[in-house]
């Protein structure tokens, strides 16, 4: 595994872009929350690969008279860890393509969102343990259907991914991963307390799939996952960059087809060639990610004896960036609409973490910004 830092990375000779491959690789921006959702469903689609889901309940879709003009796809990664008996989803985003308008955004959700106890968690109260605990047979229809109605907002497709195609994605590089990280990153043993620095200090470095999960799932931070998050945004932008820069359109299809199986959409092959279509158009300006402002507690909830650490959605902030980001073409709410939590749960609030402040950055300010 290697990790060591490049100095001279922006230096590097780059090779010339091929117009067709830099507009065909813009659909990396489309789908998945700004990473590869749209070409891992093209290069399953060429090996017929894919896991194919059930569809989304039709009472939860757009509006009619809205559909073509915009369409919401629910991306998340799923976790299965050792000492758990069922999965929780790791990464959660909401993805508006606002066809109409020629834009897409993606809006992060922190895993560690409280979204009430009136939604089945397995106790935690964190928007991550709603998958597949709310009596849905197809398990991403809970957290689909919960964020209907807690924040009011459509969804018409999904597409998940468990850590194994995060791995094997990167593993599929040649050389492995060129990877901006904005942070040092100490992992600590939640065990043992032991820690150890994978990453000294901010910069580009290459990275193996085992490095890279390594680097976007660590929470040792001192605002945990609101870091996380930062991180997060930089991957996207490296996997990208590595794309757009070194290989050819078969190139990404043959690292796609390695690990399509661990995707599962509910989406049609013609559905992802329209969504393909509509990437075409798109520039990076034209690509925005939002994460919302956060409250941040540690609190022992009521007939709990341990603290756990919550995020609580500061509700005109949420209201605000949904509405532009999110409802292109439907009537804006106010912060009393939506259902989310504003509040912490009942309990003793052992620290008050602050709020962390809302950040708007377009793919193309993640890449200038990563020097």
């Amino acid at each position: 595994m290697t990790d060591s830092h490049s100095n001279n990375s922006h230096n590097r000779k780059r090779r010339r872009k091929k117009k067709k491959s830099n507009a065909l690789l813009k659909v990396l921006l489309v789908i998945a929350a700004v990473v590869a959702i749209g070409y891992f469903a093209i290069g399953a689609i060429a090996d017929r690969m894919y896991v194919k889901g059930e569809e989304v309940d039709e009472d939860i879709r757009t509006a009619a008279e809205l559909q073509g003009d915009v369409m919401h796809i629910l991306v998340c990664g799923i976790d299965w860890e050792e000492d758990r008996t069922s999965a929780n989803t790791d990464v959660i985003m909401y993805v508006t393509l606002d066809i109409k308008g020629k834009k897409v955004s993606a809006f992060q959700i922190p895993r560690d969102t409280y979204i009430g106890d009136d939604v089945k968690t397995g106790g935690s109260g964190k928007i991550n343990g709603v998958y597949g605990k709310n009596g849905n047979k197809n398990p991403i229809m809970d957290l689909a259907k919960t964020i209907n109605d807690k924040l009011g907002l459509p969804v018409d497709h999904y597409a998940t991914l468990d850590m194994e195609a995060f791995i094997k994605m990167v593993d599929g590089i040649d050389g492995g991963l060129d990877m901006y990280v904005p942070f040092e990153i100490v992992l600590k043993d939640k065990n043992t307390g032991k820690t150890e620095t994978i990453i000294p200090e901010a910069g580009w470095y290459k990275v193996s799939g085992e490095l890279a999960e390594q680097i976007v799932r660590n929470r040792n931070y001192p605002n945990r996952d609101i870091q996380r998050l930062e991180v997060q945004k930089y991957f996207y932008a490296s996997v990208i960059k590595y794309f757009m820069e070194n290989t050819s359109v078969s190139d990404f299809i043959k690292i796609m087809s390695r690990f399509t199986t661990h995707l599962t959409t509910d989406m049609h092959w013609t559905e992802i060639a329209s969504i393909a279509q509509f990437g075409l158009s798109l520039d990076y300006a034209d690509m925005t990610i939002v994460k919302p402002s956060l409250h941040g507690y540690d609190v022992i909830k009521e007939g709990k004896t341990s603290a756990t650490n919550i995020l609580v959605a500061e509700g005109e902030n949420w209201a605000r960036l949904l509405n532009e980001y999110c409802r292109p073409y439907s009537d804006d709410i106010s912060a009393a609409d939506l259902k989310i939590p504003t509040q912490p749960p009942k309990g003793e609030i052992v620290r008050d973490h602050s709020v962390t402040q809302s950040t708007i950055t377009t793919i193309g300010d993640l890449l200038q910004s990563a020097k």
